[in-house]
């Protein structure tokens, strides 16, 4: 690896190509409506814009840095969010419970399993998990 890679803090570097971070989330959902209920009312992003005239049906949203995309698409395989787990980093994971069950979220409290992050789980409408961690292990951030 160059020098320059080496220095850099925060990123990936294979071969002098630098990975920066997740810069989007593009999502298939089964309704629009239901996902951004969720991702707006529940989770508290802002919604950018929806596109119900497009092919398919789109809506764009952020929280913080996190931009992810939502098209509604019928239902094309057994189970969506199969298999995909999210680990989305928050301050403080114990104040973000509590925003989410202020909202409504049907979740349970924090824990700490001793992975070097503490946590609460929450699945979106199309069963897509998402892990809010306050990481108490810097290094695994």
């Amino acid at each position: 690896m160059g020098g320059d890679c080496e220095r850099r803090l925060r990123t990936i570097c294979v071969d002098d190509v630098m990975i920066t971070g997740l810069d989007l989330l593009f999502l298939e959902v089964n309704s629009l409506e239901e996902s951004l209920a969720f991702y707006e009312g529940v989770l508290g992003m802002e919604v950018e814009s929806v596109n119900n005239d497009s092919e398919p049906p789109m809506a764009k949203l952020r929280g913080g840095a996190l931009r992810i995309t939502l098209a509604q698409h019928l239902e094309t395989m057994l189970r969506r969010g199969r298999g995909v787990h999210f680990f989305i980093g928050v301050e403080d994971v114990d104040q973000f419970y509590d925003d989410l069950i202020r909202r409504g979220a049907d979740i349970l409290p924090p824990v700490d399993e001793g992975w070097g992050g503490r946590f609460v789980t929450l699945e979106d409408p199309d069963k897509y998990r998402y892990f809010f961690v306050t990481w108490t292990n810097k290094e695994t951030e």
